[in-house]
């Protein structure tokens, strides 16, 4: 049997599974807590920007960006236990990891050493 492939990111009023669209949690084998803690990571997606000031980027301080993608990651991994094998659950979420958690750039010695 195929795998069904999922996305995790959470998007401005919609839910953080996608499959092309966004996804129903209760219509997945997830567990009504989890769903619970979704429907919450889902709502915090809106305040990541101002909404009368777009261009602004991140609003949040960086102690609550960095909380945010941490719940994503741990959420993520709670997804993927409860779906199981049957599933293949893609992590979407580069968008939200806060600057603070990148790793430095690259100099151009690193990628093209002599």
């Amino acid at each position: 049997m195929a795998k069904r492939k999922l996305y995790f990111s959470p998007e401005y009023g919609e839910g953080s599974l996608w499959e092309g669209y966004p996804l129903d949690y209760t219509e997945l084998p997830l567990s009504q807590e989890l769903v619970r803690k979704l429907k919450q990571f889902d709502r915090g997606c809106d305040n990541i920007l101002d909404w009368s000031d777009q261009g602004k980027g991140d609003i949040r301080p960086q102690s609550e960006a960095e909380e945010y993608y941490l719940t994503g990651l741990r959420l993520l991994e709670m997804v993927r236990a409860e779906l199981g094998a049957d599933y293949e659950v893609e992590d979407g979420l580069d968008w939200i990891k806060p600057e603070s958690m990148r790793g430095e750039p690259e100099t151009e010695t690193e990628n093209n050493p002599e």
